[in-house]
């Protein structure tokens, strides 16, 4: 049998890793943060990351579960498969980003951490960067190397965005216990909103009892197990849409997709103006909670759209969709190496129309500010850069890892064109 093409579902994680770089890139730029509504609509990352976390359990029921939900669950494939496609990927991020790292602090060689805190608190505490000392650079590095550095609460190390594939790590190691088993509830619709419910508990803890501890904070950013819910609802809106599936191709309107456009929309645009008028502790209730409705809707939406998977767009889409990671995973460390080249060219530009002279390049270098105009060739660079990185290198990798530890029987099944939806499979 063959799988539905989600060619939308591509789009969208392309999407939502574009929008996570401009939320730790462009808002550097003076001519955005000048904008308080421009500033405030890229200032959702945790949209972005949450919609990802979601629709990665709703791709993963799709491959792994399908339509049939007593078929046997291959959890050794299904480990090999997850560890050889996100392992090397965070290995080779991590090698580029550490060394870049190294270089962006005042004293060459420091990494520093920051202790995360509410970003929405208008009385934000103070709270001053700190170099690594050898113990904690090698503490870091073990969590790195173990995909568990997302569990430190107090801060993130080397390649902060990265702590999204640390969680996913830790999804991929509980969707064979709990996929196979809440995938055959004949009420998935209940499940799911107990679901919402359970996820938003512990914010709604921080925000009535105003917590505003480091510790806390980072629990509720990034904690694996607290995170876990928004994976468990993807796998419950694919059994949903499953369910449902007759319906939602044949008696949903027109109406009832505006609504729901209406609704996603309304529910970003909301949390844009809490974040530019109110803050504070609602910050923990859109990050935890109250926004998974919306997610859950878009990503629905992007499923139900299903255009031709037969067209180059479809093939382009596949390719940007399946380099998602790696733009997750890179966009920072190539953002300080742009910001490097910039600021050379840059230099180089002012030494000459000024008749300045070679010897003062440093100097010079480092009172340049980086120009909004040049920022699309950066993205542009960094989207191809993540194309290439991924097809090239890490693909090559996983196949190779595959190859080596899979079994022949296991590969050979993969290789058959029915027997699994490519595109779809979160790579």
């Amino acid at each position: 049998m063959v799988r539905e093409k989600f060619v939308a579902l591509d789009w969208l994680r392309f999407g939502l890793a574009i929008y996570l770089v401009l939320f730790h890139t462009i808002r550097e730029y003076s001519e955005i943060s000048d904008i308080p509504a421009l500033y405030s609509a890229l200032s959702l990352g945790f949209f972005s990351t949450s919609t990802f976390f979601v629709l990665s359990g709703f791709l993963l029921a799709h491959v792994y579960i399908g339509r049939n939900t007593k078929a046997r669950f291959d959890t050794k494939s299904f480990f090999i498969k997850r560890f050889a496609s996100l392992y090397p990927l965070h290995l080779l991020a991590l090698a580029i980003a550490i060394p870049l790292m190294m270089t962006t602090s005042a004293n060459m060689g420091e990494i520093h951490v920051t202790p995360n805190t509410n970003s929405w608190l208008l009385d934000r505490p103070d709270i001053d960067a700190r170099a690594l000392s050898p113990t904690g650079f090698i503490t870091n590095l073990s969590l790195h190397f173990t995909m568990l550095h997302a569990w430190n609460p107090i801060y993130t190390t080397f390649n902060s965005p990265t702590w999204s594939l640390s969680a996913l790590f830790f999804f991929y190691l509980t969707f064979p216990f709990f996929a196979p088993r809440i995938s055959k509830t004949r009420r998935p619709l209940i499940l799911l909103t107990v679901l919402c419910i359970i996820y938003s508990i512990p914010a709604w803890i921080m925000f009535i009892a105003d917590i505003q501890s480091v510790v806390a904070h980072g629990l509720l950013h990034r904690n694996p197990l607290l995170r876990l819910p928004e994976f468990l609802a993807g796998i419950m809106l694919y059994v949903s849409y499953v369910k449902y599936n007759h319906w939602l191709r044949h008696k949903m309107t027109s109406t009832h997709i505006g609504a729901m456009l209406m609704f996603i929309v309304a529910s970003f645009a909301a949390t844009a103006y809490l974040h530019s008028e109110v803050g504070e502790q609602w910050y923990y209730l859109v990050h935890n909670g109250l926004l998974l409705p919306a997610q859950l809707m878009l990503v629905l939406l992007c499923a139900c759209y299903q255009p031709s998977a037969h067209t180059s767009t479809a093939l382009l889409a596949s390719r940007l969709g399946c380099a998602s990671l790696s733009v997750f995973a890179l966009h920072v460390p190539l953002n300080i190496i742009a910001s490097k080249a910039e600021k050379v060219v840059l230099a180089l530009y002012s030494i000459i129309e000024n008749g300045g002279s070679l010897s003062s390049f440093i100097t010079v270098a480092m009172q340049q500010q980086r120009e909004l105009e040049l920022y699309p060739v950066y993205l542009f660079a960094t989207i191809i850069i993540c194309v290439v990185f991924q097809e090239q290198l890490v693909n090559r990798i996983r196949q190779a890892l595959q190859n080596r530890l899979l079994p022949a029987q296991a590969r050979l099944k993969r290789a058959s064109p029915n027997s699994s939806y490519r595109r779809a499979q979160p790579e």
